[in-house]
């Protein structure tokens, strides 16, 4: 670290030293307060710290005799740093003025020789309050004011991890503190780890861009790896991609960075628009930390560089530079090169750690490889991609279960395919679009978008799994990636948990809470073994569905939701359940055009209707739920839980007649029960007087 300049510093810390020990001979000692070295020295939290500071022999006596601030990583940062921990590395972690919070501006000098800078950010941590960050550090203990014994204000900040400054081998003053391009021009002298960067830097040289990683100010610089380029041409990096590699004017190290916000890129013009934002993806228990991603996204692209999003791994976050903050990354932003399988491929192993669609990669590589061959020459298709933590989320035992059977392994994976591009723009923008054929023909996948208009959520449904599009819009030649955090078509929760947590069910779930309805589903049990519970096929209808009956019967609709008919609302639930089997919408209309569900409480009819078929293509079904004069179209069937299956319906099978109760008719029922309660009370009294 910095070893050329090690005598440099050790004479100017001399220099110094001996002028504060003239200035505190010669002058009176005032200080009452306690000085930033006792502080450090009496906090058990800083021990660490201060044992490297009580090695350097000048530092101890700078903290007691003039003007600083220090930035004190815990104990817990120190042991979690596995770099050096030398004279420099203390240096990069003081200032030669006292800054408290609301006076730390965009950067503060450090005592590292060439003085390269700290970087400061702040993001909002409540209504009231801000987070701190100094480069990648949080500061959990801020403006702890000290005084040295020359009435010099001091100033402690409690940060939760190590500042690691840029670090070379070379004797070379001009390498103490680098701006970007000096970085990317002496590559060889950094201490980069196993990773090399020069295939990029060539390109920046070809194409007369490094005087932009020499800019003044505060960027971000990201910068693939030689790696990287194995699977790109390199006559794609042009002038634009390479200035799409850089945030100007802002310094993003990984952790104040905010998570899925696009911010502009130098290559956002009118002709050309490219963002990047930062991701997450937690790693399993035995691992610690997560994988920092990065992403390109091309808003408004052109011949040469289509539109979609372009997903990188950070493999070394957090390089400090004069002029902001270096990043390297596995592969190149922006540009599309790649096919969905080799997409795939790419996240097979890296510095043996998985990136986040391995264990997708490795499912269909080992256990469905006919299924990869399937969507590799299938023409434009969406790929719907569970992440690693999907997977996880299914259990060990539901996991292997369904790599045992190769036949639902297959529907399952068809069941994330779509046989054409559906980016998340057309979704959000197509409210119509709310069902997808999927290429398990069987299966439809059901999408929905929600939110500000600023940070807008999609969904998918399918199988009864309903997921979240943690990534979406990953580009490839052959179609579009979208990252999902569930496995679709395996379920993982009973019909009950299903109606809890579906928005679409929520009203009909808020209605099953009264009258314990909910505990008695729970209690029904298979009669011949009563410690298994019995299956379910529930018509739920959807949350449209009741406001059908908000505006038709509004205040039956209020009376029903307010709990004053919890008895009518029973049977109306009951009228839509079936215990004791669980029906497919298959197995509902197996018996031709006309088919009879029992529920608790009577028959309802399931119909079909075939449409299309024009053409030489396939006929459509619609499906449909007939009580009396009511027929409730099937808008989501089959949607599969652990328990049982939910059909969805769009009408509630419900008369007037059954939550229309007026006044009269309440005050007749309640007085023939009072007539009754009374002469029975008669009765049995008359009973009693005779014995």
């Amino acid at each position: 670290m910095f070893t050329h300049s090690s005598s440099l510093v050790t004479l100017s810390l001399l220099a110094m030293s001996s002028w504060l020990a003239f200035a505190s001979a010669v002058g009176p000692v005032m200080n009452q307060q306690p000085t930033i070295f006792d502080l450090i020295q009496n906090d058990p939290d800083l021990s660490e710290f201060f044992n490297l500071i009580s090695r350097n022999e000048l530092v101890p006596t700078l903290l007691k005799f003039r003007q600083a601030t220090v930035f004190a990583p815990n104990n817990e940062a120190m042991r979690a740093f596995t770099g050096q921990k030398d004279q420099d590395l203390l240096l990069y972690h003081l200032a030669n003025v006292a800054l408290t919070t609301d006076k730390l501006d965009q950067s503060v000098s450090s005592e590292l020789p060439g003085n390269p800078p700290l970087w400061i950010a702040r993001r909002d941590a409540s209504s009231y309050q801000y987070d701190f960050y100094i480069n990648d550090a949080r500061v959990i203990r801020g403006d702890i004011k000290a005084m040295s014994t020359r009435q010099d204000e001091q100033v402690l900040h409690v940060i939760d991890k190590v500042l690691e400054p840029i670090m070379t081998s070379a004797r070379d003053p001009q390498l103490s503190n680098p701006d970007a391009a000096r970085l990317l021009e002496r590559a060889g002298s950094f201490n980069l780890g196993p990773y090399q960067i020069s295939d990029f830097v060539q390109q920046v040289t070809s194409h007369k861009k490094l005087s932009v990683f020499a800019t003044p100010g505060r960027h971000t610089f990201l910068i693939p790896i030689n790696r990287g380029f194995e699977a790109v041409s390199r006559d794609k990096i042009d002038p634009k991609v390479i200035d799409g590699h850089i945030v100007p004017n802002v310094a993003l190290f990984s952790r104040p960075a905010i998570r899925g916000r696009p911010v502009q890129t130098l290559a956002f013009s009118d002709n050309l628009k490219v963002t990047i934002s930062f991701s997450n993806e937690s790693l399993p228990s035995q691992e610690i930390g997560s994988r920092i991603y990065v992403q390109s996204n091309t808003l408004v692209g052109d011949f040469h560089h289509p539109r979609g999003v372009v997903v990188a791994q950070v493999v070394k976050a957090n390089i400090p530079v004069r002029n902001g903050v270096v990043h390297l990354i596995d592969k190149p932003l922006i540009v599309i090169d790649i096919d969905i399988v080799n997409f795939l491929k790419s996240f097979k192993v890296f510095e043996q750690r998985n990136g986040i669609l391995y264990e997708f990669y490795r499912i269909m590589k080992d256990f469905a490889t006919n299924f990869m061959e399937g969507i590799t020459g299938a023409g434009e298709l969406t790929l719907l991609a569970p992440s690693n933590e999907a997977f996880r989320k299914l259990g060990e035992k539901n996991l292997n279960a369904l790599l045992a059977n190769q036949q639902k392994l297959t529907e399952i994976l068809q069941l994330h395919v779509i046989r054409r591009r559906l980016s998340s723009d057309e979704i959000i923008q197509n409210p119509l679009l709310s069902h997808v054929e999927s290429a398990d023909r069987h299966r439809r996948l059901y999408f929905s978008a929600f939110g500000p208009d600023d940070n807008i959520t999609v969904s998918v449904e399918g199988g009864g799994v309903n997921a979240t599009i943690i990534q979406p819009d990953i580009g490839a030649l052959n179609g579009i990636v979208h990252i999902i955090d569930r496995v679709l078509g395996v379920p993982t929760m009973t019909v009950i948990e299903k109606l809890q947590s579906d928005p679409i069910m929520s009203k009909t779930h808020a209605l099953a809470i009264q009258d314990d309805f909910l505990g008695r589903m729970q209690a029904y049990r298979d009669p011949y073994n009563p410690r298994i519970q019995q299956k379910f096929t529930m018509l739920v209808p959807s949350d449209d569905a009741w406001e059908v009956i908000h505006r038709t019967m509004g205040s039956a609709f209020k009376k029903l939701f307010m709990g004053e008919y919890s008895y009518n609302v029973r049977q109306i639930l009951e009228r839509h359940l079936v215990v004791g089997q669980e029906l497919s919408i298959n197995n509902l209309t197996s018996q031709g055009r006309d088919n009879y569900l029992q529920t608790i409480r009577g028959k309802v009819k399931i119909v079909f209707v075939e449409n299309g078929g024009e053409n030489g293509g396939e006929p459509t079904r619609e499906y449909f739920a007939e009580w009396e004069n009511i027929r409730a179209r099937v808008v989501r069937p089959d949607v599969q839980c652990i328990d049982g299956v939910i059909h969805v319906i769009d009408h509630v099978l419900v008369q007037r007649r059954e939550i229309s109760v007026s006044g009269s008719e309440r005050f007749t029922v309640n007085a023939l029960l009072l007539l009754a309660i009374t002469l029975t009370a008669i009765f049995w009294n008359a009973r009693a007087l005779q014995h």
